[in-house]
């Protein structure tokens, strides 16, 4: 990984960011269940991603080598503005009920009366896969939060078993898993301070 860099977002990013996460997740099972069709799914995770990307006290990140972008992630506080979901609704249309659902079970699921941050969004390019920029997306935001006392929390769209990046991180189960369909599940996971 040696010539990684993680570092924030620039303002004028915002789309091409927006477009680098869905194209990442154009794939993803969970996705595929929020946007059925394949024609429009890559423009509706896309604007879903604009509506975080310009959300107040989000944390974002990205991951370049020699200035291309590889990775990006994005992270939101607890107590995001409720607005952003009525962004959130207006950007995918037809879609909101699916995404709308996806935000109550979150809320419902996410813990309670403690400050933390929650992942919203988590894509490395997929030839770059293996080289450890996840890890690396993940470390520079868990020090920035373990540096002012605030946990984690997360909902992994992949099986977690407590292996793979997410475990090397301490993250745990937490709760009940929320699933949405056979196919659309996502795991909730807690990090406190601290617990790598």
């Amino acid at each position: 990984m040696t010539n990684i860099k993680i570092r924030n977002m620039y303002p004028e990013e915002v789309d091409f960011i927006a477009d680098f996460i869905s194209t990442g997740y154009f794939d993803d099972i969970f996705f595929k269940w929020v946007v059925t069709p394949d024609d429009v799914r890559h423009a509706i995770v896309s604007d879903y991603y604009k509506a975080y990307l310009n959300a107040e006290g989000a944390y974002i990140y990205v991951a370049e080598e020699n200035d291309i972008v590889v990775g990006a992630s994005v992270w939101l506080p607890h107590d995001v503005d409720s607005s952003l979901y009525d962004d959130i609704d207006a950007a995918v249309g037809e879609f909101a009920p699916h995404f709308r659902a996806v935000a109550n079970m979150s809320h419902e699921s996410e813990p309670k009366d403690t400050a933390f941050t929650q992942l919203v969004g988590f894509v490395v390019d997929k030839s770059q896969r293996g080289r450890g920029i996840g890890i690396a997306q993940l470390k520079a935001h868990l020090d920035v939060m373990d540096a002012k006392g605030i946990p984690t929390y997360l909902e992994a769209s992949t099986p977690f078993h407590g292996g793979g990046v997410y475990g090397k991180f301490g993250y745990t189960l937490y709760g009940e898993l929320m699933i949405f369909s056979p196919t659309a599940v996502l795991y909730p996971l807690w990090r406190p301070v601290g617990k790598e």
